[in-house]
C-alpha cells in the first residue's frame, strides 16, 4: 500500500530581512521571480501541482503536469517555483499569464529548491543540507526546463551578482534547518531589490469626496493603487479628474475595488512607484510614490 505523501498547511516561507546572515552555517540561493509552487509526483507518472495556499493547481499549468510526468524518481514532494525566463531574468508577469489566463505556453519553468518526502518517506525533520542533497542526487543534470537551483555559500557575492543582473534577490539558508511551515522560525530569510516601475495613473480613489490615492496600471494590468499625495499634487489632481473624466480601462476588478469610490481618467498621466515586489496575483505590495512623470 503506498504511504500518503502529506503536505504542508502552508509552505515555508523565508522572512524579510535588511541583512545577509553569514558564517558557514549558511548558504545561499537565488530568489526566482515566479509562482511558489508544491508538487506531488506518486512514482508512476502521476503529478498534482499545488500552489502556495496549497490548492490544486494542474488545471493552471497544464505545461508543467507534462513536464513532470515522464519523470521516473520515486514518491516524493518537491518545493520550487513556476517561473518564465527571457534570456536575462525571470519574467514575472509573463508567469501570471499562466496563472491568470489558463493559457498554455511551453517556455514555463519548473526550478526546485527543497523536498519534503523522498521515496514516499516524510523528511521535513531533516537538515536542510540533506534534503537538498537527495533533492541533486535526483536531478543530477540541469535540463532548460526543470532544474535545481544552486546552492552556494558566499552570500555578499551572491547579492552583487543578483543586482548587477537585476535579478529580484536571495534566500539565506540555516543548513541545519528543518522544513518548518510558514514563517514561525528563524531559517530562512530574503533579501530583495525594491521593485521600481513607471506606471500609469488611471484613476483617483476617493475618501469622503477627496483625493485619497492614485489607481495604478502597468503592462496593461491592474498593479494596485498608492498614496503618499502632497496637499499641493491632492488640490491639482482634484481638478484634473473633474476636468478629464473617463471609464475604468480595467475588463474586470476585484469586490474591493468595486466598492470603491474611483474616479476613472480619459487622460492617464505617469508617475514614479517603488515597492517590494509583486504579489502572486500581480499587485503591488508596499507601494510607495517617488514622483510625477517618467524621469
Amino acid at each position: 500500500m503506498n504511504k500518503v505523501m502529506e503536505l504542508p498547511g502552508v509552505p515555508m516561507a523565508p522572512i524579510t530581512s535588511p541583512e545577509i546572515p553569514t558564517g558557514p552555517e549558511w548558504g545561499y540561493q537565488i530568489k526566482w521571480d515566479g509562482v511558489r509552487t508544491l508538487v506531488r509526483l506518486d512514482g508512476k507518472g502521476g503529478v498534482e501541482i499545488f500552489s502556495k495556499r496549497v490548492e490544486p493547481r494542474n488545471d493552471r499549468f497544464p505545461e508543467i503536469v507534462e513536464l513532470l510526468s515522464p519523470l521516473r524518481i520515486g514518491a516524493c514532494v518537491l518545493d520550487g517555483e513556476i517561473a518564465y525566463f527571457d534570456g536575462s531574468r525571470p519574467n514575472f508577469q509573463r508567469v501570471l499569464v499562466g496563472v491568470n489566463r489558463k493559457r498554455y505556453d511551453e517556455s514555463l519553468i519548473f526550478v526546485m529548491f527543497d523536498m519534503l518526502h523522498d521515496e514516499g518517506n516524510d523528511i521535513r525533520s531533516l537538515p536542510f543540507r540533506e534534503r537538498y542533497a537527495r533533492l541533486t542526487a535526483k536531478f543530477p543534470n540541469k535540463q532548460p526546463r526543470v532544474f535545481v537551483t544552486d546552492l552556494l555559500y558566499d552570500g555578499p557575492a551572491l547579492w552583487n551578482w543578483v543586482n548587477d543582473r537585476e535579478w529580484e534577490g536571495i534566500i539565506s539558508k540555516k543548513l541545519d534547518s528543518p522544513y518548518v511551515e510558514g514563517k514561525k522560525h528563524k531559517y530562512w530569510f530574503k533579501k530583495r531589490k525594491e521593485v521600481r516601475i513607471v506606471a500609469d495613473v488611471v484613476g483617483i480613489k476617493l475618501k469622503e469626496g477627496r483625493v485619497s490615492s492614485l489607481v495604478l496600471r502597468y503592462e496593461d494590468r491592474y498593479v494596485g493603487h498608492v498614496s503618499g499625495i502632497d496637499a499641493a499634487s491632492k488640490k491639482v489632481l482634484q481638478q484634473f479628474m473633474q476636468q478629464h473624466p473617463g471609464e475604468c480601462p480595467f475588463p474586470t476588478l476585484s469586490t474591493s475595488m468595486k466598492k470603491s469610490d474611483v474616479v476613472w481618467l480619459a487622460v492617464p498621466f505617469s508617475c514614479r512607484v517603488t515597492a517590494l515586489e509583486f504579489s502572486d496575483s500581480g499587485i503591488l505590495r508596499q507601494p510607495k510614490l517617488l514622483g510625477f512623470g517618467d524621469k
